[in-house]
């Protein structure tokens, strides 16, 4: 209980610091500039598990390990596919509200050299 009234300090200071303000459009572009900071090292994540599930279901020579090798292939690819998702969700909303957020949301903030 107490970890998770720390994390709720954590991430509710800034809300409140632009709850001050009296501005919606603050919080939620906040929210997004988070967003824009996670999802990559999401998808970073479910890449790398499902590059893992790959080596594993090749290299294993009992049945055994290559299911947990499919597993792992399957549970990646459906992480990456929610992660994605999500993100195009939040683009959508964002767009739809006219919100800019202090980062870029979207595959443009992850391509080197466009800007």
């Amino acid at each position: 209980m107490k970890k998770l009234i720390a994390l709720g300090m954590v991430v509710g200071a800034p809300l409140i610091t632009f709850a001050a303000t009296g501005n919606i459009g603050g919080i939620i572009a906040q929210l997004l500039s988070y967003v824009t900071m996670i999802v990559p090292v999401l998808i970073t994540v479910a890449i790398g598990y499902f590059i893992w599930g790959v080596i594993q279901f090749i290299s294993a020579s009992d049945e055994e390990a290559k299911k947990l090798g499919r597993t792992r292939i399957i549970n990646g690819l459906i992480g990456l596919f929610v992660i994605v998702a999500f993100w195009g969700i939040i683009a959508v909303v964002q767009s739809s509200f006219g919100i800019e957020s202090q980062g870029k949301v979207g595959i443009d903030s992850i391509i080197p050299g466009k800007y």
